[in-house]
């Protein structure tokens, strides 16, 4: 008895398995911000903290 397999099952298992292994890893990651116990920042908060950010670098660099 022969055993035939298709060329692509490798690759296909290979592309399955690292999907699998990202899948797990960004739950992962997902539940771990879930459980900071760290509180939340308002959005308008960073944008305002990028925008002195972007302000002081663009300064610096002489684009003011």
């Amino acid at each position: 008895m022969t055993r035939s397999t298709r060329a692509d099952s490798s690759e296909r298992m290979k592309r399955a398995h690292e999907a699998a292994a990202y899948d797990q890893w960004f739950r992962a990651q997902v539940q771990e911000a879930i459980d900071d116990p760290r509180p939340s920042i308002p959005h308008e908060q960073v944008m305002a903290e990028f925008a002195e950010r972007r302000t002081a670098l663009l300064k610096r660099a002489g684009r003011s």
